[in-house]
């Protein structure tokens, strides 16, 4: 490796913070043929290389709504349950009338934004999530559990702006979202401090595994698992060589991956990807798990719903290692994909958005993410041997 590549896999690497302090609790995944798995949670935040790439947005709160007038937005605010007073000041803000594009946009106060009922917040921001213009409504911080203590910990947020975020996060479906970063923002007292608030508010969380490799354990079950029954063997040697030492050992569980995702778990996006044109979505993610070279036509939602039908299968449960988990509307639109590891673990990445890394997270998590669309559907496929047969 030169030392500019190095240098840039240094530099891409994200800060990794335990869950709880130094020790980390430990969590224990179902017996299964995968064998014994321990994990611990770590979250991680985006690199300032990715980061320096995106102006702060100007700490003002701002709701935009594309293609209507404030007769509507009056009526939408009413329905959602935003109180007469709010409704009355917001419609009538000289500030709020159409641009030239067709845009209105409304100002709300903190006191406006803390005084919404959960009712009304979720309402509220499901009708911004439609709009692009409202990149944190559109794309929320998701917080694991809701958990915003264990989130931010250790960040440099002090606690009581920990505390409003705790205030402004809503729940919706299975998980718990932040969608005001200009408003915490506007309590940063410099550019410096604005940027250290914001790449804490990217952490995401994910798993450290390691598989329990022995003589107790059976080493030809797990030979055949963490093969996909012999179709991929790359990894073998390093769980052989792990069963030779005396008395048994822990492996961490991505020296089992493929290569393509064993080089890019933990990491965000980097210039030799990006050459494509395209940050990598969930779907070529998913699909060139088993790939030894990357197959950048998966980009292309058309090819890689092909790809789907020719070397994929659909498969119910019990699922095995590498089966692609697709969430599906229900009329059958793909909005995510991850791959199966084990029990509840997954390896994924969560969204076409440089800030997003490579992530093993439990499958839980994804689905607390994911859960914002109603009636969801999880359908399973499993890679062909060979492809396309």
């Amino acid at each position: 490796m030169s030392g500019r590549s190095l240098l840039f896999l240094l530099a891409s690497l994200a800060i990794l913070a335990p869950a709880r302090g130094q020790d980390a609790t430990t969590l224990h995944c179902q017996p299964g043929p995968w064998g014994k798995i321990d994990y611990h949670y770590i979250y991680l935040a985006a690199p300032d290389n990715i980061l320096n790439d995106y102006p702060l947005p100007i700490p003002q709160t701002r709701w935009s709504f594309l293609g209507h007038d404030l007769g509507w937005a009056k009526t939408m605010l009413t329905a959602a349950g935003v109180d007469a007073p709010t409704v009355l000041r917001l419609t009538t803000d000289p500030r709020g009338l159409p641009d030239a594009e067709g845009m209105i946009t409304l100002f709300p106060t903190e006191a406006e934004v803390l005084g919404l009922s959960a009712a009304a917040r979720l309402a509220l921001y499901h009708e911004l999530s439609k709009y692009e213009e409202n990149a944190t409504y559109h794309d929320p911080i998701c917080v694991p559990d809701g958990n915003v203590e264990d989130w931010l910990r250790g960040s440099p947020i002090p606690p009581k702006f920990i505390g409003l975020i705790h205030q402004l996060v809503y729940r919706d479906g299975d998980g718990y979202f932040f969608s005001d970063l200009r408003l915490i923002l506007n309590y940063a007292q410099s550019d410096t401090e604005a940027r250290q608030w914001t790449k804490a508010l990217t952490r995401v969380r994910a798993v450290v595994a390691e598989l329990h490799v022995g003589p107790q354990e059976n080493l030809a079950d797990l030979r055949r698992y963490w093969s996909a029954d012999f179709h991929r063997t790359d990894s073998l040697p390093m769980l052989e060589a792990a069963a030779q030492i005396e008395g048994g050992t822990q492996l961490d569980l991505t020296h089992l991956f493929p290569p393509q995702p064993r080089r890019l778990v933990y990491s965000y996006s980097s210039p030799d990807i990006e050459r494509t044109g395209q940050t990598p979505n969930c779907h070529w993610t998913s699909l060139n798990f088993f790939n030894y070279t990357r197959q950048n036509i998966l980009l292309d939602l058309k090819l890689a719903s092909s790809a789907v039908l020719s070397d994929y299968e659909p498969v119910a449960p019990p699922y095995t290692f590498g089966d692609v988990l697709f969430f599906l509307t229900p009329q059958g639109e793909a909005y995510h994909s991850c791959v199966y590891v084990a029990d509840n673990l997954v390896y994924t990445k969560n969204g076409e958005n440089e800030m997003m890394p490579w992530l093993l997270a439990r499958f839980d998590d994804v689905k607390q993410l994911y859960s914002r669309e109603p009636n969801y559907i999880i359908q399973a496929y499993r890679r062909k041997w060979p492809p396309g047969g």
